[in-house]
């Protein structure tokens, strides 16, 4: 059987009376994208941390491809790239010399440098600006360079923490097509956004943490069905006259769970019973009702039904 590409085993970690995470335990096979969500303060980062070796857990392991990130960090991180949240901008730098320097770091030979330096500035699309000071980049350009310089040694392993923070729609959009041309590639890579429709996009997996726990980890399509079965989202169009009125209406019953704005479509969920119920609210008060229909439950969705905004 092939080994996973990464393993967390019962891990858990506190900071004096705070457990930042709480016998978190999953696996990821070789090749997949994971993406890892959860509100603010649900320990997201800290796992992170301890699984590219920049800290250590109070109890359990975490391995990569079957080496332990506790017994023999030094390994680990040759197979892994991380690319945190955080960006440090050298002053008297430019791109080119960053990513020199990174390079080295990483133990890419000289004779090799200059050769991943064109490889990781083409993947980001950063050719051609080598002589640009890092202290003048923008924030889409930031982050071009800080996941080029992750790439620079050939990770199997990718971790990207909030890799599209403080980005604009058209970098957002341009980091997912590199993300994707990375899965393409055979990277494993683990994700940790608040995003939802990006990691959505892309993710094979998906692990959901609340207040350091694991609250759910599975497939997209898994979860998806799991919760179709319970739940139905439904989309609506009404004219432009009865809409304020027609989402008063439907905000009121108890048998509707949520009610939003999406797309020009009122968009609520409700169980899989109640859907005619709600249609039938609309029709009684003699509201048109131009469009209709039944969605699959979207991955915010799920994330809201599944978490209570609680932090550690």
């Amino acid at each position: 059987m092939t080994t996973p590409a990464v393993e967390f085993f019962n891990v858990t970690k506190t900071f004096d009376d705070l457990v930042a995470v709480n016998d978190v335990s999953l696996s990821l096979p070789r090749g997949k994208t994971l993406g890892l969500i959860g509100p603010n303060g649900a320990g997201k980062t800290t796992l992170l941390r301890i699984l590219v070796t920049l800290a250590r857990p109070d109890c359990g392991d975490v391995r990569i491809n079957g080496h332990s990130a506790i017994r023999d960090p030094l390994m680990v991180r040759q197979m892994l790239g991380f690319m945190p949240a955080e960006f440090g901008s050298p002053r008297n730098l430019n791109i080119g010399e960053y990513l020199d320097y990174f390079g080295c770091l990483h133990g890419v030979s000289s004779k090799e440098r200059p050769k991943r330096i064109r490889e990781v500035c083409e993947l980001t699309d950063l050719t051609g600006r080598e002589q640009v000071m890092v202290k003048g980049l923008s924030t889409g350009n930031r982050q071009r360079l800080l996941l080029a310089k992750t790439l620079l040694h050939d990770p199997d392993l990718l971790v990207l923490d909030e890799p599209a923070s403080g980005l604009d729609p058209r970098a957002r959009t341009e980091l997912r097509e590199i993300v994707r041309t990375l899965a393409s590639m055979g990277k494993t890579i683990i994700i940790s956004s608040h995003i939802l429709p990006d990691i959505e996009d892309f993710s094979d997996r998906i692990s959901i943490m609340e207040a350091g726990r694991l609250v759910i980890d599975g497939g997209l399509n898994e979860l998806r069905e799991t919760h179709a079965s319970t739940t139905r989202v439904v989309r609506i169009r009404v004219p432009e006259a009865d809409w304020d009125r027609a989402k008063k209406l439907l905000g009121e019953p108890a048998e509707i769970e949520s009610v939003r704005e999406r797309d020009h479509f009122i968009e609520l969920s409700t169980n899989a019973e109640n859907v005619n119920f709600t249609l039938g609210i609309l029709l009684e008060h003699d509201i048109r009702v131009l469009q209709f229909a039944e969605d699959e439950p979207s991955l915010e969705e799920i994330f809201m039904r599944t978490t209570a905004g609680k932090v550690t």
